[in-house]
């Protein structure tokens, strides 16, 4: 333990602030409810730097830095416009990681990093894989201070517990169910033998 000296005042030594007891972190889903309650708004911005939408044209020949800067703007100036009246952000990984393997992760700890603390971030990775990937998956988003992911379950709870227990247990987690793009139907609409 550290014992500071207050001189200014008394002499008495002071206790660090690591003799405080330390206020229990809230779950992701209690900060997006304080967040709600606080701004009367359930509107969750998406975070989605896509190329097209950048201003750079089709210039191949732009570095990872000249993208991954326009790439914090465009989800800069979103954010300055929106932090009033969102209960949450939800940046999509795949954007800031075909960035490249240069800047891309850079990039979007930037903007995870300039999102008030107080508004929950989810982020949109779908991942869903199972064992010691997807701890690795969770260690990932989470190490990047988000405060939950999306995430595709199909290969059964194996795939989310990482991501939800543990150290991560305040974490949260939206799993895709029924998704609406039309080639859903493929395999989440396909009708069984049976009729069902």
């Amino acid at each position: 333990v550290c014992i500071m000296t207050d001189e200014t005042t008394t002499g008495a030594p002071i206790p660090s602030t690591t003799d405080q007891p330390k206020q229990a972190a809230q779950s992701f889903f209690e900060k997006l409810e304080s967040r709600v309650n606080e701004i009367d708004s359930y509107l969750c911005v998406g975070l989605d730097p896509h190329p097209s939408e950048l201003g750079l044209g089709d210039d191949a020949s732009l570095s990872e830095e000249e993208r991954g800067d326009a790439a914090f703007t465009f989800c800069k100036t979103i954010i300055d416009s929106t932090a009033p009246y969102a209960a949450a952000y939800k940046p999509n990984a795949a954007f800031f990681e075909s960035i490249g393997p240069n800047h891309g992760s850079s990039i979007l700890q930037r903007v995870l990093s300039y999102i008030p603390s107080t508004i929950p971030i989810l982020l949109d990775v779908k991942r869903g894989d199972i064992g010691s990937t997807a701890l690795a998956y969770a260690h990932a988003c989470y190490d990047i201070h988000a405060d939950g992911v999306t995430l595709s379950p199909l290969m059964g709870y194996d795939s989310v517990e990482p991501f939800i227990t543990g150290k991560y247990s305040q974490k949260g987690a939206f799993l895709l169910c029924k998704t609406s793009n039309p080639g859903s139907k493929d395999l989440q609409s396909l009708e069984l033998k049976d009729g069902q």
